[in-house]
């Protein structure tokens, strides 16, 4: 096997894993609560104090990429997170389970820096909306794993072996991502990447140069327009889908009335099917349309987070189940399309030298103005008001916002000389 397909079948199996140990707390929320005397904001918090480690980890690290080997970076912070899920399943007390959860975010930040870095240094700008299709597509089919595995073995075997059995792969696959070959950064990029061009036309912006200062290369990324736009609704998306990944399956069970296994079950198989089509077909459009220029990518992004948010409003409010299913389905599918292009939007606004960087910093905005708030938030909105479903009211208006700062910044970006 060629070692950039090597890369993108290992990248995209750890991806699966990735979001497979994050979202196992969210297949369990009931029996945690029960094992832990904690409420909707608490449940919540094992989300965000995950996503706080996770994304002040990942700067820094984006940052050591720019020097080290990064399949190193890439192999011990599987093997960091796996163990660390594996630890949870031990945990004695909430702080315990609190400080697991933070440990894995510190792992999955460094595998989740570097490995679009890689793919980005292994294929050329036109090919990596395609390249970024495959590789995030696992994220709808992890997820769904890990409602699955939170929901059936906690039922079965309890929420001890729903960690043990996250977890526990990523020990062996995280001692072979030593073995990947570690590409030459620069190699696949365009003339344009190298000199820095800045015209939007081209598919990349300014370049970060290598020896740059930690203060220059903010500011490098502060005055990049395509960068600034594409995380700024990046962010907004985030927070929405967030908050809905966390708490559609507890809806589910304990506003309409499923059972633990239904929901688990039939959240799962929407977002697994969904999630995987609706990433594969954004890649596909983005890279016919698109061809690595980043207004046509921000546009597709904005027309369907816009249809996303009704959608999913009508999911959240109405009391039959099927239009309830096929809502938060649809709803999904869009929702999902935005994913290879608004990351490969990222990836072609920088150089190579500076791509890891970027990725890490673009990392730390979405989570901390994006999903580290919104489960907590939504928790607490449940708690004070006894319902889950205004809670849930948070997420199609951060639909709305991202369709509205991503159609902005295409026009803005557009319209650059």
């Amino acid at each position: 096997m060629k070692p950039a397909t090597s890369a993108v079948v290992a990248l995209t199996a750890l991806n699966l894993l990735n979001y497979l140990d994050r979202f196992v707390v969210a297949g369990m929320v009931e029996p945690l609560k029960k094992a832990f005397g904690a409420d909707d904001a608490d449940i919540g918090l094992l989300t965000s104090v995950f996503l706080v480690s996770y994304m002040f980890a990942s700067p820094l690290f984006g940052a050591m990429a720019r020097s080290l080997r990064r399949t190193a970076i890439l192999g011990a912070g599987v093997i960091v997170w796996s163990a660390a899920t594996v630890a949870a399943g031990f945990a004695g007390g909430f702080g315990a389970l609190l400080t697991s959860r933070a440990i894995i975010g510190v792992g999955e930040a460094a595998y989740a820096t570097v490995g679009p870095s890689i793919l980005g240094d292994w294929f050329p700008p036109q090919r990596r909306s395609t390249v970024l299709a495959i590789f995030y597509a696992a994220i709808p089919v992890g997820s769904a794993l890990g409602f699955l595995v939170g929901g059936l073995v906690s039922e079965s075997l309890g929420w001890r072996a729903a960690f043990w059995i996250a977890g526990g792969p990523g020990l062996v696959l995280g001692l072979l991502c030593f073995r990947l070959t570690e590409p030459v950064r620069g190699a696949m990029d365009e003339p344009a990447a190298s000199s820095g061009a800045a015209i939007e036309s081209a598919p990349t912006t300014r370049a970060i140069p290598v020896r740059s200062g930690r203060r220059e290369a903010l500011w490098t990324l502060a005055t990049n327009a395509q960068w600034m736009w594409s995380v700024a609704g990046y962010t907004a998306y985030t927070f929405s889908l967030g908050a809905l990944a966390v708490w559609m399956p507890a809806f589910m069970q304990r506003e309409r009335g499923w059972s633990p296994e239904s929901a688990a079950i039939t959240f799962s198989g929407i977002v697994v099917v969904t999630g995987f089509l609706g990433t594969i077909a954004g890649g596909a459009i983005d890279a016919r349309l698109a061809r690595g220029r980043a207004s046509p990518s921000l546009v597709l992004c904005a027309i369907t987070a816009l249809v996303a948010a009704p959608l999913l409003m009508m999911a959240i409010g109405t009391q039959d189940h099927t239009i309830c299913i096929m809502a938060t389905a649809v709803g999904c599918f869009m929702a999902f399309v935005s994913q290879a292009p608004i990351n490969a939007a990222i990836l072609n606004s920088v150089g190579s030298d500076a791509r890891a960087f970027a990725v890490g910093m673009s990392t730390l905005m979405i989570h901390v103005l994006g999903d580290v708030p919104s489960p907590w938030l939504v928790g607490k909105v449940s708690d004070a008001t006894g319902s889950l479903a205004k809670g849930l009211g948070l997420v199609p208006i951060g639909f709305a916002a991202a369709a509205i700062i991503w159609g902005v910044g295409a026009i803005a970006l557009r319209r650059r000389p």
